[in-house]
């Protein structure tokens, strides 16, 4: 999963120069969508799914307004306006396995714009989604608490119809693999290739079936609106790195 930097409330100066102004609360909460697609880009920040249009993606709230306690208070009800808050979501990813009443504690489950999301976890061929393998100990468990809050980890076997997801991104590693070895044999350009990532998503799988391409690894985190560049060693061919190397715990 794609590691990002949300722009802090305040002026910010985009890519062509531009002013755009982050407000801290966005009455209604909708209204925020645009900023975030503009600071984010028009991708799923769970799934990493492209869209052409803002309109097919939703604001999401990552400590979820309509949480409820044991005692049945609603602990996050009063961040439901506040930018800090938000994230951009697909439908999917937005409504999976009940997420809007999931209690989502900071430091206790990894999130985009927390973490280095993509040390969290491991994509694979077939769609395959796991907790990275070699994380241990409080890591491990804020990784699988991310991999299970929007069901990254489903499949075929337990999937519902309407969640296609793991298709998605077993067509988008075949497609990534059959253009490494265009890409190699010098049939496309890199500005092709980034056309293409940015067309179907999945920003993710790219990233790793191209991890022997310095120059694709790099323009995929310089190209791509908000990602975290602290995350990847551009010393050591991108490979991600903590985010929190002071934290001893989980860097992450």
């Amino acid at each position: 999963m794609r590691p990002v930097n949300k722009w802090l409330p305040g002026w910010v100066t985009l890519s062509d120069g531009s002013p755009l102004k982050i407000e801290e609360d966005y009455h209604p909460y909708r209204k925020a969508k645009r900023d975030l697609c503009k600071n984010l880009g028009l991708f799923c920040s769970y799934c990493e799914k492209a869209y052409q249009d803002e309109r097919d993606l939703a604001v999401e709230h990552v400590q979820p307004r309509k949480y409820k306690d044991e005692a049945g208070n609603m602990p996050y009800e009063c961040l439901e306006t506040k930018w800090s808050n938000f994230l951009i979501s697909c439908a999917t990813c937005n409504g999976a396995d009940n997420k809007d009443t999931k209690n989502v504690e900071y430091g206790n489950c990894h999130l985009p714009h927390l973490n280095n999301t993509y040390l969290s976890l491991k994509y694979d061929k077939g769609g395959v989604v796991t907790v990275n393998p070699d994380l241990q100990g409080k890591s491990r468990d804020n990784a699988q608490h991310l991999l299970e809050l929007v069901g990254l980890d489903k499949g075929p076997r337990n999937s519902s119809d309407g969640d296609k997801r793991w298709m998605l991104r077993k067509d988008t590693w075949d497609l990534a693999e059959r253009y490494l070895n265009m890409y190699r044999r010098q049939k496309i350009t890199l500005d092709v290739l980034l056309d293409l990532v940015k067309a179907y998503g999945y920003w993710s799988i790219w990233f790793t079936v191209f991890k022997t391409c310095d120059e694709v690894r790099a323009a995929l985190i310089n190209e791509f609106p908000g990602t975290a560049q602290g995350c990847f060693d551009a010393q050591n061919h991108y490979e991600p790195v903590a985010r929190h190397p002071e934290y001893l715990s989980d860097p992450i």
